[in-house]
C-alpha cells in the first residue's frame, strides 16, 4: 500500500510540475484537488501530497482563498537571485587561491561522478536540476567555507522553479555536463582564472536560457486567463 501511494504521489508530482513548467496553468487560478485528481485519473491523496511538495519547492504559492496557485515567475527576482548566485560562486572559486587551495580529493570524486552522468545523459530529465545544484554547492564547498556553500544552497532552492526551465530546453543537460567537466578540469589544474571565466560564462548562459523560457511560460499563462475555472 505504501509503495502504491508513493508511486501515485510521484506521478502526480511529475505531471503537475510539467504543467506548471510549460505554462499550462493560468495565472491566479486556485488549483482544486478534486479537479486535479479527476484530470490525472487518481485519488485526491497523492494529488494533495504533490501540491504540498510543489509548494515546498516554490513551484506553487498559497491562494488567498485557500489551497494553491501556480507561482508567478518574476523576472526581476530571477535576475537578482542569479546575481547573488554568481557572486557567491565566483567568490568561493577565487577564495581558495588565496588560502590553502581546493579540496582536491573532493573535486576528483565530483569529476568521476559527472563523467558517469555524461555517459548516461540521455536518461536524465528536468530533475537534473538537483544534480546541478549539488555540483555547484560541492564546488563552492571544496574551497573550504561551508557557510558560503550553505548560503549558495539557500539561493539555489529559491531559484529552482525558474532554473528547472534550463533543463527542459533541448540540449541543455548535455551542454551543462560538458561545461561542468571543463570547469573541474581547470580547477584541478589550478588554473583558477580560466576556471572563473568558464564558471561566469556558464552561469550567464544558464540565465539567458532561463529568461527566454520564463518569458514564454508567463505569456502562455497569461493567455489562458484568470477566468479559466476548469482547475
Amino acid at each position: 500500500m505504501y509503495t502504491q501511494t508513493y508511486t501515485a504521489s510521484a506521478l502526480a508530482y511529475q505531471e503537475l510540475k510539467t504543467l506548471v513548467l510549460l505554462g499550462e496553468v493560468p495565472v491566479g487560478v486556485r488549483l482544486r484537488e478534486e479537479r486535479l485528481a479527476e484530470r490525472l485519473g487518481m485519488s485526491r491523496t497523492p494529488v494533495r501530497e504533490a501540491l504540498l511538495r510543489l509548494h515546498a519547492e516554490r513551484f506553487l504559492d498559497r491562494h488567498p482563498e485557500g489551497g494553491f496557485k501556480a507561482a508567478n515567475p518574476s523576472a526581476q527576482t530571477m535576475r537578482e537571485l542569479y546575481e547573488v548566485r554568481r557572486a557567491l560562486e565566483l567568490f568561493a572559486l577565487r577564495r581558495a587561491r588565496s588560502t590553502s587551495g581546493h579540496d582536491r580529493t573532493a573535486l576528483e570524486e565530483l569529476r568521476e561522478e559527472w563523467i558517469v552522468l555524461d555517459r548516461d545523459s540521455g536518461e536524465l530529465d528536468a530533475e537534473f536540476v538537483h544534480l546541478d545544484e549539488d555540483f555547484h554547492r560541492r564546488l563552492a564547498e571544496s574551497a573550504g567555507n561551508r557557510q558560503l556553500a550553505e548560503e549558495l544552497r539557500s539561493v539555489s532552492e529559491r531559484i529552482r522553479p525558474v532554473r528547472t526551465h534550463d533543463f527542459i530546453t533541448p540540449g541543455r543537460i548535455s551542454a551543462t555536463i560538458e561545461q561542468h567537466l571543463e570547469i573541474l578540469g581547470e580547477v584541478l589544474a589550478k588554473r583558477i582564472g580560466r576556471a572563473s571565466t568558464l564558471l561566469d560564462r556558464h552561469i550567464g548562459e544558464s540565465q539567458s536560457v532561463v529568461e527566454v523560457a520564463v518569458a514564454q511560460v508567463l505569456e502562455r499563462m497569461l493567455s489562458i486567463g484568470e477566468r479559466d475555472t476548469s482547475w
